[in-house]
C-alpha cells in the first residue's frame, strides 16, 4: 500500500500510514493537531453546539488513530483536503445514523467505510454548502497559520522576533503599513528603504512556506497552485 504514495508529495500522510515508521504516532498526532480546526468548523457549521462539536472531533480523531485512516487515503481520488471532509462528512452520518437506531433499540454496529462517499446526505444535513465552506474556510486560515508560525521559528533563530512580529499584520493586508515602518524606525532605527526590502523578503520566504505546506498535502505538484487560489478565494 505504501508504494501507491511513493510518487505523491503527501509525506506526512506517508508517515502516518506506516504503522511500522519510525514516526508513525508522531505523525498521526501531527496531522490531528493541523487540521483540527477546519473538522471543528465543519462540525460546528453542521449544527452541533461547541462541546458537542468537540467531542465529535475528538471521536473522529480516535476513529482514524484506530482504523488508521491515512493508510486507506488514495491520492489518486483527490487532494487530502476533500477525503479528510468527506471522511468526516461519512463518520457523522454513521454516528447519527447509529444514534437513531440505538433510540429506535436497533442493531447500532455498522461498519464506517471512510473510502465510501457515495451516502446519501441531503437528508442529514440542514444546510450542507454553510458546513463544507467553514471547512474550506479554517482550512485556510490553518495552513496559512502553519506558515506563519514557521516563519515566525526561522525569526526568531535570526534574533529578529520583535521585529518579525511587527511586519507579521503585512503579510496578509497592507493596510496600515505607513505606521508598521514608523515603528521599526523607532524601535529598531530602521530606515524605510530597509524595512521594505525586510518586508519583500519576509513575503517571498512566507509564499515559500505557503507553498511548501500545500506541497505536503496534494496527490501531484502540478495541483498546487490550483489548491493556493482555492485558499486566497477562501481568505476572501
Amino acid at each position: 500500500m505504501i508504494a501507491n504514495f511513493e510518487t505523491t508529495q503527501w509525506s506526512l500522510i506517508l508517515e502516518a500510514a506506516d504503522s511500522g515508521h519510525s514516526s508513525h504516532m508522531s505523525a498521526l498526532e501531527q496531522l490531528c493537531r493541523r487540521y483540527r480546526p477546519p473538522l471543528l468548523a465543519f462540525a460546528r457549521g453542521f449544527g452541533l453546539k461547541d462541546q458537542d462539536a468537540q467531542d465529535v472531533i475528538q471521536s473522529f480523531f480516535l476513529h482514524l488513530l484506530e482504523k488508521n485512516l491515512p493508510s486507506r487515503a488514495n491520492p489518486e481520488l483527490g487532494r487530502f483536503r476533500s477525503f479528510l471532509l468527506g471522511s468526516l462528512r461519512n463518520f457523522i452520518h454513521v454516528t447519527h445514523r447509529n444514534a437513531t437506531r440505538e433510540r429506535r433499540g436497533g442493531d447500532p454496529s455498522t461498519h464506517v467505510s471512510l473510502q465510501d462517499e457515495n451516502h446519501d446526505l441531503e437528508s442529514e444535513l440542514a444546510n450542507e454548502e454553510s458546513p463544507d465552506l467553514a471547512f474550506d474556510r479554517e482550512w485556510a486560515h490553518t495552513l496559512i497559520q502553519i506558515a506563519l508560525d514557521e516563519l515566525e521559528k526561522e525569526q526568531a533563530t535570526q534574533g529578529t522576533t520583535e521585529r518579525y512580529l511587527l511586519m507579521r499584520p503585512l503579510l496578509l493586508d497592507p493596510e496600515g503599513r505607513d505606521t508598521v515602518f514608523a515603528e521599526l524606525q523607532q524601535r529598531f532605527n530602521m530606515a524605510d528603504g530597509a524595512a521594505r526590502t525586510a518586508l519583500s523578503r519576509l513575503r517571498t520566504r512566507f509564499r515559500e512556506l505557503v507553498r511548501a505546506e500545500v506541497l505536503r498535502i496534494v496527490q501531484n505538484p502540478n495541483d498546487v497552485d490550483a489548491e493556493i487560489t482555492h485558499l486566497l478565494k477562501m481568505l476572501r
